[in-house]
């Protein structure tokens, strides 16, 4: 029994952690509330690391000197008294803190999980899901401001992209809490944590063959700088294929709803970007020259169509 608990458990922080990966990874990893306390991150990045990076013998040291290099890159085009990159730095620590304890106020994982399993045999998970749906306003409130300390430190193209990044995240957040979380209700109702479970491995060398080279082979701390928080083109392909072969899995389950419910989040979040454009450029390259020219042809046909028809109109009346 408490086999199968953990197991849904899993399964249903998976799904949470695909459509609010910034917002509930910070709960889930359970980082202490005050930063500053962290003297050595090994401990955490045995856990949660990648292979062949638990023993990487990253530092809060190393990170804030990584954050400082960053703030300074970003601002190398004004004068260097006009910019304090370790007070800038030190700023987006502070904010980050202070997310950790708002995200932690808001929303405790393990106690949420606790609550869905009692609220599954009774029918009750809308009124799970509608409790804490009702702090969203407070959870947008502490990334908007975590993302104003962020602002300084980056670039002129990285802030072009801020703020799309901004609605994505928003649009994550309305996603799973449409209605008060009914999705979320539906997909735990439908099988969805089981669905997960059976394909999480799959699902895991989905996001390791798509987003696996954005990551270097050995971690070396010395050398390592912080990339630039942009969405481009390659990105976007990368998400679409990595959706792509999600999906391939999920569908494979019983229920077919699982797989539905993710498919629509990611339709839904991409709205929100110009990823589409690249997608559509991607799959137009990927064809065949004779399709391309079939569609060429039904598109002059179409366009063709559509100028006759009101000129045929116009000579019926002659």
């Amino acid at each position: 029994m408490e086999s199968t608990l953990n197991e849904t458990r899993r399964s249903l922080a998976l799904f949470l952690l695909i459509a609010v990966f910034s917002t509930l990874s910070a709960a889930q990893l359970q980082f202490p509330k005050d930063p500053s306390n962290i003297k050595d991150l090994n401990e955490l990045g045995a856990q949660y690391l990648p292979a062949g990076y638990s023993n990487s013998n990253v530092t809060v040291a190393d990170l804030q000197r990584l954050l400082r290099q960053k703030c300074e890159k970003a601002n190398s085009g004004l004068p260097a008294n006009q910019v304090d990159a370790g007070k800038l730095s030190g700023n987006i620590e502070q904010a980050a803190g202070q997310l950790f304890q708002c995200v932690s106020g808001l929303l405790n994982v393990t106690a949420m999980l606790d609550e869905v399993e009692d609220a599954k045999p009774k029918g009750d998970l809308d009124v799970v899901f509608e409790r804490y749906c009702l702090r969203l306003p407070n959870m947008t409130q502490c990334l908007n401001d975590f993302n104003a300390a962020l602002l300084p430190c980056l670039t002129r193209e990285e802030r072009n992209h801020n703020a799309m990044m901004k609605r994505i995240v928003g649009k994550l957040l309305d996603f799973v809490c449409f209605r008060n979380g009914d999705q979320i209700a539906l997909f735990i109702a439908e099988q969805g944590p089981e669905c997960f479970e059976e394909h999480k491995d799959n699902i895991g060398n989905c996001f390791q063959t798509n987003f696996g080279h954005y990551l270097p082979s050995e971690l070396n701390v010395t050398k390592l700088e912080l990339p630039e928080l942009v969405l481009d083109s390659k990105k976007c392909l990368d998400l679409h294929n990595f959706e792509t072969c999600v999906l391939g899995h999920l569908e494979k389950c019983e229920n077919i709803t699982p797989s539905n419910i993710v498919e629509s989040m990611f339709r839904y979040v991409r709205k929100e970007t110009n990823c589409q454009q690249s997608i559509n450029r991607e799959t137009r390259e990927s064809e065949p020259l004779s399709l391309r020219a079939g569609a060429s042809v039904n598109s002059v046909a179409t366009a063709a169509a559509t100028l006759a028809l009101p000129l045929a109109l116009v000579l019926r009346t002659f």
